[in-house]
């Protein structure tokens, strides 16, 4: 009997196509794989490349805000303002950092009538952001200023001022702010002669402080001070702003005490302030008319007539007679 032929055994299709889709998922596993991983270094090469330019731009900034010729620029500044304006001004050194405090040295201006102020030493704290949007926020501090007239000269230690204006423009009418000076070490070093007083040369203005505040125009003084040795001074009121400063108008009422020394020294003086204004033991009198041409009411002096040579303000209720005699 013949031996049957041995068959190998049929292995269903189905077993087939269930090993060719776990081949085919294998393959596009590692495929995925690999582009995941391709993908990850394009992220990471993008990143480093976002990196490098942006530490570039950064440098770049920093090497403009630290070498470019800014104290250059603003001294070219003070030239065309010169220019435009007819004042002089002028600074030996200036320090004009981004950040931080400014500086000049030798600081001065020359004004058209031929008045000079000088500051050996000028130091501002202000925002370049603010003076571009017409405003400041800051502070002051000025050494050994000096204030030279035609009939007067001055010179203070130290002065130091916050200054805080929302808004400056041209016409100072428009400005708004407020601020506060103080000085030190103040003397007059020339004077003309005044009524009554002589000249000033030599009298020391020792410390001082001004509070105000400016609105629509008006400088409103809330508390000023001064210590002299002529007298202990205090004042307030309001000053009208005009375009040209020596024009604005006064409304202010200044109170003074003698100071013992000059009292004794200058008895004349502490017996003509016994027929001034007092109040509470002070002596008190008005002051109106202009920065350039003051004017003061005291009507117990009216009658030692001009020769006193004060300038005294005429009532407003009063008419000028037109008849003739």
């Amino acid at each position: 009997m013949a031996k049957e032929e041995e068959k190998e055994p049929i292995v269903p299709d189905d077993e087939f196509l269930e090993d060719d889709i776990a081949l085919e998922s294998l393959l596009d596993e590692e495929i995925d794989e690999e582009f995941e991983e391709q993908e990850e270094e394009s992220k990471l090469d993008s990143r480093k490349i976002l990196t490098l330019v942006s530490l570039g731009l950064f440098s770049f900034v920093l090497f403009v805000l630290f070498t470019f010729p800014l104290d250059e620029m603003i001294r070219s500044i003070l030239v065309s303002t010169s220019k435009e304006s007819g004042l002089i001004v002028e600074a030996k050194e200036i320090h004009f950092p981004i950040f931080g405090r400014k500086s000049f040295d030798s600081f001065s201006i020359q004004f058209q009538n031929g008045n000079v102020i000088k500051a050996e030493e000028l130091s501002v704290s202000i925002s370049l952001i603010d003076l571009i949007k017409q405003r400041i926020d800051g502070d002051a501090e000025v050494g050994f200023f000096k204030f030279e007239g035609s009939e007067i000269s001055l010179l203070f230690k130290s002065i130091s001022f916050p200054l805080h204006l929302a808004s400056f423009e041209e016409k100072i009418g428009k400005w708004n702010g407020e601020g506060e000076i103080e000085f030190s070490g103040g003397k007059f070093l020339e004077s003309m002669e005044i009524p009554m007083l002589g000249s000033l040369k030599g009298q020391e203005l020792k410390k001082g402080s001004i509070q105000f505040k400016i609105r629509a125009g008006k400088l409103l003084v809330e508390k000023g001070n001064i210590d002299s040795s002529i007298a202990k001074i205090q004042f307030q009121g309001v000053v009208r702003l005009a375009d040209v400063l020596s024009l604005s108008q006064l409304d202010l009422k200044v109170c003074a005490v003698l100071n013992e020394k000059f009292a004794l020294e200058r008895q004349d003086i502490a017996g003509l302030a016994t027929l001034l204004p007092q109040e509470n033991g002070k002596i008190c009198v008005p002051i109106r008319g202009s920065f350039s041409s003051p004017k003061v009411d005291i009507p117990n002096l009216n009658q030692f007539g001009s020769s006193s040579g004060i300038k005294t303000e005429t009532p407003t209720n009063l008419e000028p007679n037109l008849t003739n005699p």
